[in-house]
């Protein structure tokens, strides 16, 4: 593992990241039983209500979740800069995303305008609090670094979700807002929404995070400069295209996430520990995945509706969210939570090193047939995904892959905390 640059002197209490992490699973396992008892017709169209709180438990509720929770860990490490109050910070931030993400979910299952203007209320507050902080550190830190700009870009990205959210929710309660309509109306501002959420926020900071991590922890070959130099902010101007030219932005983005899956994939493949490791499958599983979307994209339509019987835009949102983004998440989530783990130990051992006999090695911290248990439900429950698309009569099938899936990473969750617990008492 390759950790030179790096620091560790402002890290906050291994507590917060958690309560991010532990969360994460229980929207998922929601997002199940949403799918068993909404039937078959969740997946006749992506405009469908419950399929609206499906992927907002998705990607609020579960990537996030997660990414707010590893951003606590991640900016104070590569940056250098610690959190200020993070206590205080991370309690604030985890309520109100919690609060918000059920209520927004429930608001499009039921309809009630009291859950919208909740939802308004505690998104705004908790995504608006987390990205005021996080500005705060990315802009005090004067480093230029391709990660920490990648950082930024996603973090505007988050900006840009979370007005055109808050817009749209507005909308729905009946407030008029002329002004957005020089922009786009009714789908089309919610098309532009989906796309900022899931190219910018989401995968922009996946992409600058596989510029840390793919090295850190594979004992890979950096990413070519021109890639770490350049990638991200072709996405983030392509995004700011689509604004008011989509037929120009939509290419050069499959183009431009092609061309990350192609490197990511040649840059996986030099590492130097050919060993077997769940995470590399992940990642693998996630640049193929992104690669397939990005040529499925250039399939034209009317060859598409005369051979494929499956919603194009459903099928390739399935694949880029489930296959590429959650697939990145749990790969990064089983480096992760023993990292975290074996790190903060050491850390504490500082003042009083005999204490260093107590801690595991950090392969202790997640057992390794676990990890490739939980890729083998991941890897099913994503094709019970598809099948669904197909067959919308099997939608009890992928509720129940969901299920496995989560419960099973909640268990390893757990484990590894209650282990880091164990040895903590003992230090």
């Amino acid at each position: 593992m390759n950790i030179s640059g790096l620091s560790f002197n402002a890290l906050p209490p291994i507590d917060l990241p958690f309560r991010f992490f532990l969360t994460a699973p229980l929207f998922m396992l929601a997002c199940a039983c949403l799918v068993f008892f909404a039937g078959e017709d969740l997946w006749f169209s992506r405009w469908h209500p419950l399929m609206l709180a499906l992927t907002h438990g998705f990607t609020l509720g579960f990537l996030t979740m997660v990414m707010f929770g590893a951003l606590l860990q991640l900016l104070p490490v590569i940056a250098g800069i610690g959190i200020p109050k993070p206590r205080l910070f991370a309690s604030i931030s985890h309520l109100s995303l919690t609060l918000g993400t059920g209520s927004i979910m429930l608001s499009f299952i039921y309809g009630k305008d009291g859950l919208l203007y909740s939802a308004i209320i505690f998104l705004g507050l908790g995504l608006g609090f987390y990205l005021m902080v996080l500005a705060w550190v990315l802009f005090k830190k004067l480093s230029q670094g391709d990660s920490i700009t990648g950082f930024r870009l996603a973090i505007f990205s988050l900006l840009a979700v979370l007005l055109l959210g808050l817009v749209l929710l507005a909308r729905n309660l009946g407030f008029d807002w002329s002004a957005t309509n020089w922009i786009a109306t009714g789908k089309q501002l919610t098309n532009i929404h989906a796309l900022w959420g899931l190219a910018g926020w989401a995968g922009i900071l996946i992409i600058a995070v596989s510029f840390q991590v793919i090295p850190m922890f594979h004992v890979a070959p950096s990413f070519p400069k021109l890639i770490t130099r350049y990638l991200a902010a072709g996405i983030f101007i392509s995004l700011l295209v689509f604004i008011l030219y989509p037929t120009i932005a939509l290419p050069v983005l499959s183009l431009c996430h092609g061309l990350f899956a192609l490197t990511l994939l040649a840059v996986i493949n030099k590492r130097k520990r050919k060993v077997p490791d769940t995470s590399i499958w992940y990642w693998q599983l996630a640049a193929l995945s992104l690669l397939l979307v990005s040529l499925l994209y250039f399939i034209p339509k009317t060859l598409w509706n005369s051979h494929i019987l499956v919603d194009k835009d459903l099928l390739i949102g399935a694949l880029f969210i489930y296959f590429y983004l959650l697939s990145v998440i749990q790969g990064m989530l089983l480096k992760i939570l023993p990292f975290l783990s074996y790190t903060h130990l050491q850390q504490r051992c500082l003042v009083d090193f005999s204490a260093m006999q107590f801690i595991p090695h950090m392969h202790e911290f997640l057992n390794k047939k676990h990890g490739q248990w939980l890729f083998r439900l991941h890897f099913v429950s994503g094709l019970c995904l598809i099948l669904v698309l197909l067959q919308p009569a099997t939608y009890f099938v992928f509720a129940l892959g969901m299920i496995l899936e989560f419960c099973w990473l909640l268990f390893i969750m757990t484990k590894t905390m209650r282990l880091y617990s164990s040895i903590d008492k003992k230090i």
